[in-house]
């Protein structure tokens, strides 16, 4: 018996430390694919999504969730052996004993599962209003300036304090269920033992049912019934879980409308043929009946150096991003060659152009490694280069610490025109055969923005170049100008084509000029 015992002792250890150890492992699953999930997400999705929603899914979502399989599984399994164990033995001895407990048993999951409704809406109004102080504690550090800027921390402190008391009344109202609950179940109990008892000793009394059965039976009855009990408890308790799961499930892709394969590594046949041919392409973002380009024609020649103008909001910026492919859509019918864009081919696509947008996001890590980025082997003698030619090399070396100075979190160590020259060094670095640069010198001043220029018209010998620009002076030279205007080509033609056709080319030059004229002669004075 003792070895018995102690046999059972240690399988029952070995048994818990494999359903922790595959607990910790499935929350590592969990997080790793969430974290893989935004890492891949479409970018129309990143737009429209918080990152705040991220962090929340990964902390604290992860870890409410983690119960369906944790301690709230182990209790269900747990009722519901001790039901089949308890119930075999009852019914063995007296089924009327065991009818009146599975009587008992039933009315008690009944009414305990009274309880899984609002714990479930408290539970989902709970990390609904987590996720919310997660968004303003991601507000505040992501826009730090404009917020002291407005003077707009008193409001953010408002709104966090607002959803902190939101978590506090939803823990009361909790707090205040499961006193019910304790109580329920306490009273349960001694109901069960009471009746057990009484009808127990009815039945001994009219000499149906011997006092050592009697005697035996209550425990069992009593377990049989609080269990069953306890299974409404529990389910009850799982339900913040499982809202957790839904909340899991919506922000990793049950809410996408968008059907994307994943990407092969295998490369396509193509024939090194360099150009563009765009043919027909309409796109509208997700969830937006509106289109942003409409009856998009262009042909882009190799080697040929194109800019896109128009009014904010004209489509420029949409147009170079679909081309990049940048936006994971099948049959937009774009084509690099003899390959089309698709989702099966973007890691091959996308190796072919360097792309630098408007933000110039940089990563919290080293100058040098920032530009690295841009192509995986980049030698130091490769970053020095693309920085030289981005016209960085000359402030890089003036700090302290030259290519091994961090930037900090979004480059905040550094002016905007530094970002940018950055930026564009790291688009340089990759050497990819198309350059793409959407509004990429609009924070450099005008002699930087000059230099920035001739280096492009230096790389056009080998590049097609593509870019987005509200300086119409700064393209004059360039092979072609695409006019846009609501999501459509208006014109197309050389700097001088497109002047003699008066048309909105001339109205967005003479605007640009009438401006430039209105600050020469109000200039503002700034005193220190």
């Amino acid at each position: 018996m003792l070895v018995l015992i102690i046999g059972l002792s240690g399988l029952i250890g070995f048994g818990t430390f494999l359903y922790c150890q595959g607990t910790a492992k499935s929350d590592q699953n969990l997080k790793t694919h969430i974290f893989r999930t935004f890492v891949k997400k479409s970018l129309e999705s990143q737009i429209i999504s918080h990152s705040g929603e991220g962090i929340a899914a990964i902390n604290t979502d992860v870890d409410t969730a983690s119960s369906l399989y944790g301690n709230g599984l182990s209790a269900l399994l747990s009722c519901i052996l001790a039901i089949i164990f308890s119930a075999i033995v009852v019914f063995f001895v007296d089924y009327r004993m065991g009818l009146l407990s599975l009587a008992i048993g039933l009315l008690s999951l009944i009414l305990q599962n009274k309880f899984a409704k609002p714990l479930g809406k408290l539970g989902k109004e709970r990390l609904e209003a987590n996720a919310e102080s997660i968004k303003d504690l991601s507000n505040i550090l992501s826009g730090s300036l404009a917020l002291r800027a407005f003077s707009l921390q008193d409001k953010m402190l408002i709104s966090f304090d607002k959803n902190n008391k939101t978590m506090l009344k939803i823990s009361y109202k909790a707090a205040f269920i499961a006193m019910f609950q304790d109580c329920f179940t306490t009273v349960q109990g001694l109901l069960t033992i009471s009746g057990v008892f009484a009808v127990g000793g009815i039945l001994v009394a009219m000499g149906e049912l011997s006092l050592p059965k009697l005697m035996m039976i209550p425990s069992m009855c009593a377990t049989f019934a609080m269990s069953m009990s306890t299974i409404g408890n529990a389910w009850a308790n799982l339900q913040a879980p499982l809202e957790a799961g839904k909340r899991i499930y919506l922000l990793t892709g049950g809410s996408t409308s968008i059907d994307i394969k994943p990407p092969v590594d295998s490369e396509p046949f193509w024939n090194e043929d360099y150009s563009i041919n765009i043919n027909n392409l309409n796109f509208s973002y997700q969830n937006n009946d509106t289109f942003a380009l409409k009856n998009i024609d262009l042909n882009i020649q190799e080697n040929e150096m194109v800019a896109f103008v128009g009014e904010s909001g004209s489509g420029k910026s949409t147009l170079l991003r679909a081309i990049v492919g940048l936006y994971e859509r099948n049959n937009l019918g774009i084509r690099l060659g003899n390959i089309e864009l698709n989702s099966d081919c973007l890691p091959f696509w996308r190796k072919h152009f360097a792309y630098v947008d408007q933000k110039c996001t940089l990563f919290d890590m080293s100058i040098g490694k920032n530009i690295a980025l841009g192509k995986g082997d980049a030698t130091p003698k490769d970053i020095e280069v693309a920085a030289i030619e981005a016209h960085a090399d000359s402030f890089i070396h003036t700090l302290e610490n030259g290519y091994d100075t961090s930037v900090g979190e979004k480059g905040a160590s550094l002016s905007g025109g530094q970002r940018q020259r950055i930026a564009i060094a790291r688009a340089l670095v990759r050497k990819a055969p198309v350059l793409v640069f959407d509004e990429a010198t609009s924070s450099l001043d005008s002699e930087s923005e000059r230099q920035v220029m001739m280096t492009m018209g230096q790389l056009r010998k080998n590049h097609t170049i593509l870019l987005v620009t509200h300086n119409i002076k700064s393209i004059t030279d360039v092979n072609r100008i695409v006019v846009m205007s609501r999501g459509e080509i208006a014109e197309i033609g050389s700097h001088e084509e497109l002047i003699k056709r008066n048309g909105l080319y001339c109205q967005l030059l003479n605007s640009s000029e009438e401006k430039e004229n209105r600050m020469l002669k109000h200039p503002i004075n700034i005193f220190i």
